[in-house]
């Protein structure tokens, strides 16, 4: 088989990867899918056809840090990285055979962990799109219903991304629900600031 029939095959093997990890604690809970899962079924799919996945070039895009005055006086100092990651796909048949996948990914962390996390969420999300690997349930199931169901975390991710992107309402919004950091909201606050943000017309 040729790459490309390969990458089929592996895309065939797997299908779709549950989300079986649980991101926050109670009501506020919702589920994700854990890398260690992606990583290693993928590892075991491309074993059987013949390829292997290798990240290539990694690029900071994005590195800053973000301090927050607590009412105390204290200081949160978070670290925010964007990384932009190429995974490269190689036939082990024909290692001329290559194809080159890109993604991005956003890490956040309170000490020096945000490089790793970004790095880690964007290779986990190249190797989902490469396979077109398929996380949680069947959307056409919601086909007939008159209004759109957003999922928790892709509200988490669409608020994630603008507190990232205005720093200022980022810190006002943690002082507001007295966090301290982003990481920290939990799913009744992450709804609060989305439907905030609607309402100023901000998405």
């Amino acid at each position: 088989m040729n790459i490309y029939q390969k990458i089929q095959a592996v895309a065939n093997e797997l299908k779709n990867i549950e989300k079986n990890m649980t991101v926050g604690k109670g009501n506020f809970s919702y589920k994700a899918v854990q890398d260690y899962d992606v990583v290693l079924k993928v590892k075991a799919a491309e074993t059987k056809f013949g390829l292997v996945s290798i990240p290539v070039k990694q690029e900071l895009v994005e590195s800053k840090v973000v301090r927050i005055q607590k009412e105390n006086g204290g200081e949160v100092v978070n670290y925010v990285d964007i990384v932009k990651l190429t995974l490269r796909i190689v036939n082990i048949d024909n290692p001329l055979e290559y194809l080159d996948v890109e993604a991005y990914g956003r890490g956040l962390d309170a000490a020096d962990k945000g490089f790793g996390k970004a790095s880690t969420y964007a290779r986990k999300y190249a190797l989902l799109n490469a396979y077109k690997i398929a996380t949680g349930e069947d959307p056409d199931k919601d086909k007939s219903k008159e209004h759109n169901i957003i999922e928790p975390d892709q509200i988490r991710e669409v608020v994630m991304a603008y507190l990232m992107s205005d720093r200022v309402y980022c810190q006002n919004i943690l002082s507001y629900f007295n966090v301290e950091n982003t990481e920290d909201m939990d799913k009744q606050q992450i709804e609060t600031v989305y439907k905030n943000l609607q309402k100023k017309g901000k998405l």
